[in-house]
This record gives C-alpha cells, sequence and structure tokens, in this order.
C-alpha cells in the first residue's frame, strides 16, 4: 500500500483493515484531536499503479487518483450511502481527492450531521453519493489518541485470537508506530503493552483516550515488553518556522 512503506504493524495484521474507520494512516504531528471527529466507517488505501491504469483506461487519464474503499463497517455512514468495497473515491463536494490522507482530514474536520456528496468510480461507472457524517466512535476515537505522536492502539481481551495468553484479562497493546515519528524515536514498538500513560493506568481505551486527552506536547507512557517494563517519554517537535 502505498505510503506504508517506512512502517510498522503488529505481526499479522494487514494495514488497509488495521482499523475499520477512516484512520489507516498515522497522521504527521499536529493539533490535538478535537473531541468529536468526523466519520464515514470505512478503511481505505491509496490507488495502487495497476488500478490507476485500470481507471485511467476506462474513465480517462485524470481519473489514476483518489481512494479505494477497501471495507465497509457495518451499521456505519459509508453503509447507508451506500458505498461498497472496491469503490474509488474521487470527489467530496467539489473537492478532488488525491490520497488517503487529504481523505482523512477532510472527513474529520467535517460537523457531525453535515451531509456531503462523494463521487465515487464503481466498475465503469461513475455514481454520486450523498452520505451524512457520523461521529467517530469513542472506541474508534480512542485507537486514535496516540496518532499525532505517531502511533495507533488496539484493544486485546481473553477472548482475543491474537493475544498471549496472561494472566491479565484485558490488554492495550500497540499496533502501529510511524518509524518517523516521536514514538520510534522514543523506542516504541508494534505490541508492546500500555500499562499506564502519564502515571495513570491503563484498563480501557476509554482510560487511553482520557490520560491522551491531557496531553499537549509530551506524554510519558509505562509500557511492557516481553515481561520487562519501561518508561517512554514522547515529546512533539515545534513546528520550524
Amino acid at each position: 500500500m502505498k505510503g506504508l512503506c517506512r512502517a510498522t504493524s503488529a505481526k499479522g495484521i494487514p494495514f488497509a483493515l488495521l482499523l475499520l474507520w477512516l484512520s489507516v494512516i498515522p497522521g504527521r504531528v499536529g493539533a490535538q484531536a478535537p473531541p468529536n471527529l468526523g466519520w464515514l466507517g470505512i478503511s481505505i488505501s491509496d490507488v495502487r499503479e495497476e488500478l490507476a491504469d485500470r481507471l485511467g483506461q476506462t474513465f480517462g487519464p485524470a481519473a489514476g487518483t483518489g481512494v479505494v474503499v477497501v471495507d465497509v463497517l457495518k451499521g456505519g455512514p459509508a453503509e447507508h450511502a451506500p458505498l461498497k468495497r472496491g469503490d474509488v473515491i474521487v470527489r467530496v463536494d467539489a473537492q478532488p481527492i488525491w490520497d488517503v490522507r487529504q481523505l482523512q482530514r477532510m472527513i474529520r474536520s467535517q460537523p457531525i450531521n453535515q451531509r456531503v456528496v462523494l463521487t465515487v468510480l464503481r466498475e465503469s461507472s461513475r455514481v454520486i453519493l450523498p452520505v451524512t457524517i457520523g461521529a467517530m466512535p469513542v472506541e474508534a476515537r480512542a485507537q486514535l489518541a496516540g496518532e499525532r505522536f505517531g502511533f495507533l492502539v488496539r484493544a486485546e481481551d481473553e477472548r482475543d485470537p491474537r493475544r498471549v495468553q496472561t494472566a491479565t484479562p484485558y490488554r492495550l497493546v500497540v499496533a502501529f508506530v510511524d518509524t518517523d515519528s516521536p514514538a520510534a524515536r522514543a523506542g516504541l514498538r508494534p505490541q508492546d503493552v500500555i500499562l499506564q500513560a502519564n502515571d495513570q493506568p491503563i484498563q480501557s481505551l476509554e482510560d487511553f483516550d482520557r490520560a491522551m486527552g491531557r496531553s499537549d506536547r509530551a506524554v510519558s507512557l509505562l509500557v511492557e515488553r516481553r515481561d520487562t517494563q519501561a518508561r517512554l517519554a514522547l515529546t512533539l517537535e515545534l513546528p520550524h518556522r
């Protein structure tokens, strides 16, 4: 997938399906996320070269951009539109869409319940789909709470087939670390288990969301890695002037 060559994920989790939300790739360092983020309920990827060629042959040379809908979350705004797997989103209202990050920024910044019109390439047809922006669920927002520091998390409980069996019924695990990020520079790695954030015990995604919400430009994490605990300090770099 374009744009992911510098990133690392937890073993066995495809990048495009890491989250079933509009949040596949962590954004660069920026402002703290607002409490309500716009949400479509899809996972997406950039258009690869082979698909771009096919789109160009069908719709013309200008059609080789946009983002591909990899999956549609049941019950989400996109399903009601309805978007489908394989659709290529090329426009939101009058704005052409070039890549994943641009679409992420646009949707997350939209007011909740705002109606937008998506232009989608579907097989050999150009489809116009009105969709109402939803509020990102708490669980999804919490998984993105570390995004500005360059990492994503996921929850594992005792029913999760991916988890290593321990005496702890719940774990918050690092799922993704951007290799050019404060998280990577601090030494955070995929599959690290987050025990504390800013000295607050982490026993749920909601705990993590609250603790990270109180972080401005720095956060202290207590993590466990192979039965060894370590405290990591993640600091956002000041923007260059």
